[in-house]
Protein backbone atom coordinates (compact mmCIF):
# COMPACT_ATOMS: atom_id res chain seq x y z
CA UNK A 1 0.00 0.00 0.00
CA UNK A 2 1.72 2.75 -1.06
CA UNK A 3 -0.71 5.84 0.09
CA UNK A 4 1.44 6.74 2.71
CA UNK A 5 3.09 10.57 3.70
CA UNK A 6 5.86 11.77 5.33
CA UNK A 7 5.50 15.55 6.94
CA UNK A 8 8.55 16.58 8.86
CA UNK A 9 7.60 18.58 12.13
CA UNK A 10 11.49 20.49 13.06
CA UNK A 11 11.21 20.70 17.12
CA UNK A 12 14.15 21.92 18.06
CA UNK A 13 17.45 23.10 16.94
CA UNK A 14 20.91 21.34 18.25
CA UNK A 15 24.76 20.82 17.89
CA UNK A 16 26.82 17.93 18.95
CA UNK A 17 30.55 17.33 18.43
CA UNK A 18 31.91 15.59 15.24
CA UNK A 19 33.11 12.40 16.52
CA UNK A 20 29.54 11.65 18.40
CA UNK A 21 27.86 11.64 14.83
CA UNK A 22 30.62 10.70 12.17
CA UNK A 23 32.49 7.57 13.40
CA UNK A 24 36.08 8.79 14.02
CA UNK A 25 35.54 11.63 11.92
CA UNK A 26 34.81 15.94 12.79
CA UNK A 27 37.12 16.16 15.55
CA UNK A 28 36.87 19.76 16.74
CA UNK A 29 34.13 20.14 14.48
CA UNK A 30 29.83 20.55 16.12
CA UNK A 31 27.89 19.71 13.87
CA UNK A 32 24.52 21.66 13.04
CA UNK A 33 20.98 19.04 13.56
CA UNK A 34 17.40 19.12 14.12
CA UNK A 35 15.05 16.83 16.17
CA UNK A 36 11.97 16.04 14.36
CA UNK A 37 8.36 14.63 14.59
CA UNK A 38 7.64 12.83 11.79
CA UNK A 39 3.50 12.65 10.91
CA UNK A 40 2.76 9.82 8.78
CA UNK A 41 -0.64 9.35 7.16
CA UNK A 42 -2.59 7.07 4.80
CA UNK A 43 -6.15 7.62 4.45
CA UNK A 44 -7.63 7.77 8.07
CA UNK A 45 -4.93 6.65 9.58
CA UNK A 46 -2.49 9.16 11.04
CA UNK A 47 0.92 7.84 13.11
CA UNK A 48 3.09 10.33 14.78
CA UNK A 49 6.92 9.06 15.01
CA UNK A 50 8.48 10.36 18.26
CA UNK A 51 7.05 12.94 20.68
CA UNK A 52 9.89 15.75 21.32
CA UNK A 53 11.47 16.46 24.43
CA UNK A 54 8.87 17.22 27.62
CA UNK A 55 7.90 20.92 28.55
CA UNK A 56 10.20 21.48 31.52
CA UNK A 57 14.14 20.65 29.78
CA UNK A 58 16.21 23.02 31.21
CA UNK A 59 17.82 20.36 33.46
CA UNK A 60 18.75 18.33 30.62
CA UNK A 61 20.56 21.18 28.73
CA UNK A 62 22.60 22.13 31.79
CA UNK A 63 23.52 18.29 31.68
CA UNK A 64 24.37 18.31 28.26
CA UNK A 65 26.67 21.55 28.33
CA UNK A 66 28.55 20.47 31.63
CA UNK A 67 29.61 17.40 29.05
CA UNK A 68 29.81 19.69 25.33
CA UNK A 69 30.16 23.00 25.68
CA UNK A 70 27.73 25.84 26.03
CA UNK A 71 27.03 25.75 22.72
CA UNK A 72 25.01 22.39 23.34
CA UNK A 73 21.49 21.95 24.36
CA UNK A 74 18.22 21.83 22.46
CA UNK A 75 16.46 25.06 21.29
CA UNK A 76 13.25 25.31 20.68
CA UNK A 77 12.20 25.98 16.51
CA UNK A 78 8.35 26.96 17.17
CA UNK A 79 5.38 25.90 19.23
CA UNK A 80 5.46 22.59 21.41
CA UNK A 81 4.18 19.92 19.61
CA UNK A 82 1.05 18.82 21.33
CA UNK A 83 -0.23 22.79 19.95
CA UNK A 84 0.86 21.99 16.63
CA UNK A 85 -1.21 19.22 16.22
CA UNK A 86 -4.09 20.65 18.19
CA UNK A 87 -7.23 18.88 16.46
CA UNK A 88 -5.27 16.03 14.91
CA UNK A 89 -6.26 12.48 15.47
CA UNK A 90 -3.55 10.51 16.43
CA UNK A 91 -4.01 6.61 16.34
CA UNK A 92 -0.47 5.22 17.14
CA UNK A 93 2.92 6.86 18.39
CA UNK A 94 5.82 5.00 17.15
CA UNK A 95 8.94 5.41 19.29
CA UNK A 96 12.39 5.15 17.59
CA UNK A 97 14.33 5.76 20.49
CA UNK A 98 13.80 6.09 23.95
CA UNK A 99 15.60 9.49 23.98
CA UNK A 100 13.89 12.29 26.21
CA UNK A 101 13.44 14.15 22.27
CA UNK A 102 11.44 10.71 21.44
CA UNK A 103 9.88 9.68 24.49
CA UNK A 104 9.87 12.89 26.82
CA UNK A 105 6.37 14.49 25.06
CA UNK A 106 4.24 11.04 25.52
CA UNK A 107 2.23 12.81 28.10
CA UNK A 108 1.22 15.32 26.00
CA UNK A 109 -0.73 12.54 23.79
CA UNK A 110 -2.92 10.87 26.65
CA UNK A 111 -4.57 7.36 25.73
CA UNK A 112 -2.45 7.33 22.24
CA UNK A 113 -1.20 3.58 22.07
CA UNK A 114 2.29 3.83 21.86
CA UNK A 115 4.92 1.12 19.69
CA UNK A 116 8.65 0.80 20.66
CA UNK A 117 11.30 -1.92 20.84
CA UNK A 118 11.01 -5.22 22.50
CA UNK A 119 14.95 -4.98 23.29
CA UNK A 120 14.47 -1.46 24.50
CA UNK A 121 11.47 -2.04 26.76
CA UNK A 122 13.43 -5.37 28.11
CA UNK A 123 17.10 -2.77 28.86
CA UNK A 124 14.36 -0.56 30.90
CA UNK A 125 13.33 -3.50 33.24
CA UNK A 126 17.00 -4.65 33.04
CA UNK A 127 20.02 -2.85 31.48
CA UNK A 128 22.16 -4.59 29.23
CA UNK A 129 25.15 -2.48 30.25
CA UNK A 130 24.25 -0.28 33.42
CA UNK A 131 27.16 2.03 32.64
CA UNK A 132 25.34 3.40 29.69
CA UNK A 133 21.58 3.15 31.27
CA UNK A 134 19.73 6.11 31.26
CA UNK A 135 16.68 6.61 33.55
CA UNK A 136 13.30 7.97 32.64
CA UNK A 137 11.05 9.99 34.48
CA UNK A 138 8.46 7.67 36.04
CA UNK A 139 5.37 8.95 34.13
CA UNK A 140 7.18 8.16 30.90
CA UNK A 141 8.50 4.34 32.11
CA UNK A 142 4.96 3.83 33.04
CA UNK A 143 3.56 4.79 29.80
CA UNK A 144 6.74 2.77 27.75
CA UNK A 145 5.21 -0.53 30.30
CA UNK A 146 2.01 -0.24 28.52
CA UNK A 147 3.55 0.05 24.54
CA UNK A 148 3.30 -2.28 22.06
CA UNK A 149 6.36 -4.57 22.32
CA UNK A 150 7.66 -5.49 18.62
CA UNK A 151 10.37 -7.85 18.94
CA UNK A 152 12.29 -7.98 15.77
CA UNK A 153 9.99 -6.47 13.33
CA UNK A 154 5.96 -6.26 12.94
CA UNK A 155 3.85 -4.30 10.26
CA UNK A 156 1.93 -1.94 12.18
CA UNK A 157 -0.55 -1.32 9.21
CA UNK A 158 -0.50 -1.98 5.16
CA UNK A 159 2.52 -0.30 4.17
CA UNK A 160 4.38 0.34 7.86
CA UNK A 161 6.95 -1.62 9.16
CA UNK A 162 8.85 -0.67 12.67
CA UNK A 163 12.19 -2.93 12.50
CA UNK A 164 14.61 -3.13 15.87
CA UNK A 165 17.83 -1.95 14.95
CA UNK A 166 19.59 -1.15 18.03
CA UNK A 167 23.22 -0.21 17.06
CA UNK A 168 22.82 3.86 18.84
CA UNK A 169 20.40 2.57 22.24
CA UNK A 170 18.70 -1.32 22.65
CA UNK A 171 15.90 0.93 21.70
CA UNK A 172 16.57 2.17 18.67
CA UNK A 173 14.18 1.38 15.73
CA UNK A 174 13.21 2.09 12.24
CA UNK A 175 10.24 3.12 9.91
CA UNK A 176 10.01 1.91 6.60
CA UNK A 177 7.14 3.47 4.78
CA UNK A 178 6.17 3.23 1.21
CA UNK A 179 5.15 6.06 -0.31
CA UNK A 180 4.02 6.97 -3.69
CA UNK A 181 7.74 7.94 -4.25
CA UNK A 182 9.13 4.54 -3.04
CA UNK A 183 10.04 2.91 0.28
CA UNK A 184 11.45 5.17 2.37
CA UNK A 185 12.60 4.72 6.08
CA UNK A 186 13.35 6.47 8.87
CA UNK A 187 16.21 5.13 11.41
CA UNK A 188 17.45 6.59 14.83
CA UNK A 189 20.99 5.34 14.10
CA UNK A 190 21.34 7.39 10.59
CA UNK A 191 21.79 10.86 11.87
CA UNK A 192 22.76 13.12 8.81
CA UNK A 193 23.29 12.81 5.11
CA UNK A 194 27.15 12.31 5.25
CA UNK A 195 26.06 8.70 7.28
CA UNK A 196 24.82 7.81 4.29
CA UNK A 197 27.06 9.38 1.58
CA UNK A 198 30.51 9.15 2.83
CA UNK A 199 29.56 5.37 4.38
CA UNK A 200 30.24 6.49 7.96
CA UNK A 201 28.86 4.88 10.97
CA UNK A 202 27.01 6.70 13.97
CA UNK A 203 29.93 7.59 16.36
CA UNK A 204 27.82 7.39 19.11
CA UNK A 205 27.22 4.08 18.83
CA UNK A 206 27.08 0.57 20.85
CA UNK A 207 28.71 -1.41 17.96
CA UNK A 208 30.05 0.25 14.58
CA UNK A 209 30.33 -3.04 12.61
CA UNK A 210 26.33 -3.62 13.65
CA UNK A 211 25.56 0.29 11.81
CA UNK A 212 27.16 -0.72 8.96
CA UNK A 213 24.94 -3.83 8.66
CA UNK A 214 21.90 -2.21 10.18
CA UNK A 215 22.45 0.08 7.36
CA UNK A 216 22.86 -2.69 4.80
CA UNK A 217 19.63 -4.40 5.72
CA UNK A 218 17.65 -0.95 5.14
CA UNK A 219 19.40 -0.57 1.79
CA UNK A 220 17.53 -3.76 0.70
CA UNK A 221 14.14 -2.55 2.23
CA UNK A 222 13.90 1.04 1.21
CA UNK A 223 14.12 3.13 -2.29
CA UNK A 224 15.38 5.81 0.10
CA UNK A 225 16.22 7.10 3.38
CA UNK A 226 15.36 10.46 5.43
CA UNK A 227 18.16 10.80 8.27
CA UNK A 228 16.58 11.62 11.34
CA UNK A 229 18.32 14.75 12.52
CA UNK A 230 19.47 16.20 9.57
CA UNK A 231 18.84 19.93 8.82
CA UNK A 232 16.94 19.17 5.29
CA UNK A 233 14.78 16.34 6.08
CA UNK A 234 14.69 15.15 2.57
CA UNK A 235 14.51 11.42 1.21
CA UNK A 236 18.44 10.64 0.30
CA UNK A 237 17.94 8.20 -2.63
CA UNK A 238 19.93 4.56 -2.86
CA UNK A 239 21.76 6.21 -6.03
CA UNK A 240 23.42 8.74 -3.53
CA UNK A 241 24.85 6.17 -0.69
CA UNK A 242 28.41 4.98 -0.25
CA UNK A 243 29.19 1.79 -1.64
CA UNK A 244 29.48 0.14 1.98
CA UNK A 245 25.98 0.84 2.18
CA UNK A 246 24.68 -0.55 -1.03
CA UNK A 247 23.25 -4.01 -0.55
CA UNK A 248 25.10 -7.34 -1.25
CA UNK A 249 23.80 -8.52 -4.59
Amino acid sequence: MNCWTIESLPLYRFVSPGPEVLFQRGFGEMIEMVIYAFLLRCGRITVLVDSGLPDEFSALNQSIRSRKGEAAGFHPTGPRLVERLAGVSIDSIALTSFGPYAVGGLEGFPGVPAVASARGLADLERPEEPALYHALPRPVSERLRAARRVDGEAKLYPGLDFIETGVHHPASAALVIETAHGRVAIADPIFVARNLTEGLALGASEHAAGWHRMARLLGERADAIIPIHDVEPTPIGRGSWHPWIQPVQ
